[in-house]
């Protein structure tokens, strides 16, 4: 009885030990699959976030502002200049458009050249600001400004 297990041991063993000539047949590997705990957040569009057309005024009632961020600190101040339709505007309007999805409107005096608002940016984001002017009588309103701030400028590659 133990030569026919050891016999029965060496016809296993030169079996393994052979070659075969037949291509091997590879059995299917099965992956785990793994369930997050929890989906990463994605990225949400604000829709505050971007700005609408602008329209100016007839020249005789144009006025300027002056929209500046500090790089360092994100600070918007936003500013007005007069401009030849000073006198005829009632009040203009600043919307600034945080980057979290805050908003936040302050006034500037229409009687007061180089009077100034200041909003607290983010440093490293994109605010939008949005200036409305709204003129006395039936002269109407008028987005003169609206843009994220600071804007970012496509470099063109150099060939």
């Amino acid at each position: 009885m133990i030569l026919v297990f050891i016999a029965a041991g060496l016809v296993i063993c030169a079996g393994c030990t052979g070659t075969d000539s037949s291509p091997a047949t590879q059995a299917p590997t099965v992956q785990p699959t793994v369930t997050p705990t929890s989906a990463p957040a994605e990225p949400t569009k604000n829709s505050d976030l971007v700005p609408g057309p602008t329209q100016q005024p007839e020249s005789k009632y144009q006025v300027v502002v002056g929209v500046d961020k500090d790089t360092v600190y994100g600070t918007i101040t936003v500013g007005f200049r007069g401009g030849m339709g000073q006198n005829y505007v009632n009040n203009i309007q600043v919307d600034c458009y945080y980057a979290d999805g805050g908003h936040e409107t302050k006034e500037l005096s229409a009687d007061k050249v180089r009077d100034t608002v200041t909003f607290d940016g983010g440093q490293k984001t994109q605010d939008r600001i949005k200036v409305t002017v709204n003129y006395e009588g039936s002269v109407g309103s008028y987005v003169i400004y609206d843009s994220l701030v600071p804007k970012k400028e496509i470099i063109p590659m150099m060939k």
